[in-house]
């Protein structure tokens, strides 16, 4: 197994991944499928749903393929839904999961493709899937972009609404099989996602719409329209964070979503662990009032997480100076709160050798986080990341994953984001404390060893 092979995201056993699809709670299980073809390379007209199921969002099972290709169309992104009260009549009276999903056509000029929805449906908690015969349920003539049906259950109006890009479009229906059109929202973008969210410390709640994971805007649904209340705003400041999907029907009213970790400029290029592509970790989703009064996405990782923790790699009241050599590890997770002072920069060199780091820290004169992956160790994922991240009590929280290939930073609880791959050098494990000024330091530091449960998704 390459020593790129994550830890504890979710990866292939196999062959390529890219979009998270059909994210959906059912019966116990999280179920997961993603696009998947059987090379290193994608070929978009032989992708199917890929399929795996966890109990508890960290520890995936992969079952066999879920959606194959057939008559000549490719299975693109979607979505999943549990049909609870039969709507669809597909389920002789009792319920099961629904999937929308695109059907992708190339025709015989080499320029056109078609897009068009289809469904399937499952009465063995996901294990096997049958294509609706009448398929496809909803089309746009050739439209060449009209992709990414994500659907939800509206109990107001007591019917499914789909959002679909990459204009992105909203559709209604009592059944999923037969969609009325009702509005635009506006907005465009591949893979969108639409859900509300309660606002922290405040009875209320805002529908939020995905843009693929780039962006996000916040406004009011009232069953048939959109209404913004301002322009999108950014989800994730890295390099590495696309295609984002939340679950549906998650217990207790959670709303979580993870991402395709990559992005289309060197997707294809960065290297192999015996496949290609991984998810971030799975996020729990919420808005927060800041000051000023505007509604911020704040991601969260899931509390799951906590139970990969193994070995105590270090925990300190205060880590003070310029420079301090931690822990060697490259599958690890720091929590730390860092107290900026005097100007300059602090923070966390990780995956690092002589001649190679990921540099993650707070600078206190532009007050913003950022991620510096320019000495990684790859040619290929490089780039300086910053944000603005504000400083809470003169302290400034941070937690940080590390896995492999991959960084994933949240500052303040969430409330700033950095997801980032990186392909160290052989050997580069080190983790440094720094302060460029000396006088900077981390309050509370602690980390631990993350357990290898990739053999569960293998």
């Amino acid at each position: 197994m390459s020593r790129f092979r994550p830890a504890f995201h979710l990866s292939p056993p196999t062959g390529w991944l890219n979009d998270p699809n059909g994210l959906v709670y059912y019966r116990g299980e999280y179920h997961l499928f993603y696009q998947w073809c059987d090379a290193l390379q994608i070929d978009v007209t032989k992708m199917h749903w890929a399929h795996a199921v966890s109990t508890d969002l960290v520890r995936w099972k992969h079952l066999p393929h879920a959606i194959a290709p057939g008559d000549e169309c490719a299975i693109w992104s979607g979505s999943a839904v549990v049909d609870s009260s039969n709507t669809s009549g597909f389920f002789n009276g009792g319920e099961g999961l629904v999937a929308a999903y695109t059907e992708f056509k190339k025709l015989a000029n080499p320029e056109r493709t078609t897009e068009k929805q289809g469904i399937a449906f499952s009465r063995d908690n996901g294990r096997t899937w049958t294509k609706y015969d009448d398929n496809p349920v909803l089309t746009c003539g050739n439209h060449k972009d009209f992709r990414d049906p994500k659907v939800f259950w509206h109990a107001p109006t007591q019917r499914w609404i789909m959002i679909i890009g990459v204009e992105q479009q909203l559709y209604a229906s009592t059944n999923l099989r037969e969609w009325q059109y009702l509005s635009h929202t506006g907005l465009k973008s591949e893979c969108p996602d639409m859900f509300s969210l309660p606002i922290e410390n405040e009875a209320s709640r805002k529908w939020v719409i995905s843009l693929g994971g780039v962006e996000y805007s916040v406004g009011e649904f009232n069953g048939s329209r959109f209404t913004h209340d301002g322009p999108p705003i950014q989800v994730d400041h890295g390099g590495d964070f696309y295609a984002s999907q939340s679950w549906e029907n998650a217990p207790d009213g959670r709303r979580i979503w993870l991402a395709w970790m990559s992005q289309w400029k060197y997707a294809g290029k960065v290297p192999d662990f015996g496949a290609r592509g991984l998810m971030t970790v799975p996020r729990e989703l919420s808005l927060r009032r800041m000051p000023g009064g505007a509604l911020r996405l704040v991601q969260r990782p899931v509390p799951e997480l906590s139970s990969l923790r193994k070995e105590c790699l270090i925990e300190r009241a205060r880590i003070g100076g310029s420079s301090e050599r931690l822990f060697a590890s490259d599958t690890f997770e720091i929590r730390a709160s860092l107290r900026p002072a005097g100007g300059g920069s602090c923070g966390f060199r990780v995956l690092a050798s002589k001649d190679c780091e990921t540099v993650i820290g707070f600078d206190d004169v532009r007050v913003v986080g950022f991620v510096d992956r320019e000495r990684c160790g790859s040619d290929v994922t490089t780039g300086v990341f910053t944000a603005p991240v504000r400083k809470i009590d003169g302290r400034v929280d941070v937690q940080i994953f590390v896995d492999r290939c991959s960084v994933e930073v949240f500052f303040n609880g969430g409330e700033t984001v950095f997801s980032n791959l990186v392909f160290p050098r052989e050997g580069a494990r080190d983790a440094t404390w720094f302060s460029s000024n000396g006088s900077s330091a981390a309050e509370r530091c602690m980390a631990h060893s993350m357990e290898d449960v990739a053999s569960y998704s293998c």
